[in-house]
């Protein structure tokens, strides 16, 4: 279950339809001869559109934590696994480690996996908040292939989360509102959203 994470449960599930966006800086322009030049910068971000299920029950707690949170302090939520990675894959490892590596490299060496972590997988290593995609499949120990490239240096034995336990910090796009909006009087339902990943 996919969402908005608060004191250890989703207390608002994402439903569809759902965009999620890789936001790289690109600068592109075209000659007379129409040739196109582009150049991308190596920042990179995941940002999310989404509707919100209307709530009921519990609607209190998302109000609460909207109008505390605001748009400077980051929300946790559960990254959205793409459906095709999630059926593909086998492995159930508990506790996979990252050897050490230094930043910028696209490829790192892991342990502890048994079965396979398939393309297009998103994780997260524990000594940092980026999340991280795989671009290709990795069974089993061995080099695991992530995009961007690290942000940051990971020491020996890091662990880090693949299946549907990845927790992105994000904050909310200032077009979010930051309070109530109600439909037939009792359900609450924010429209769409719009989450950044907090870098």
């Amino acid at each position: 279950m996919y969402g908005i994470y608060n004191n250890g449960e989703v207390i608002a599930r994402f439903v569809t339809p759902l965009t999620l966006k890789s936001n790289r800086p690109i600068f592109t322009s075209d000659t007379l001869s129409l040739k196109r030049h582009t150049r991308t910068r190596t920042p990179q971000r995941w940002e999310i559109n989404t509707r919100l299920e209307p709530l009921y029950r519990g609607a209190e707690e998302l109000m609460s934590l909207l109008i505390t949170t605001g748009y400077e302090n980051p929300v946790p939520i559960i990254m959205p696994q793409n459906v095709g990675a999630k059926l593909r894959r086998s492995s159930t490892s508990p506790t996979p480690l990252a050897g050490a590596t230094v930043v910028g490299l696209s490829v790192v060496p892991i342990t502890g996996v048994v079965g396979m972590i398939p393309n297009g997988t998103f994780i997260k290593f524990a000594n940092h908040s980026k999340v991280y995609m795989l671009t290709a499949d990795r069974n089993g120990n061995g080099n695991m292939n992530i995009y961007p490239p690290l942000r940051m240096a990971l020491p020996a034995a890091t662990g880090f989360t693949f299946k549907d336990d990845v927790i992105m910090s994000c904050l909310f796009d200032t077009d979010t509102i930051m309070g109530m909006v109600y439909e037939d009087g009792i359900l609450m339902d924010c429209g769409t959203i719009k989450l950044i990943e907090r870098l």
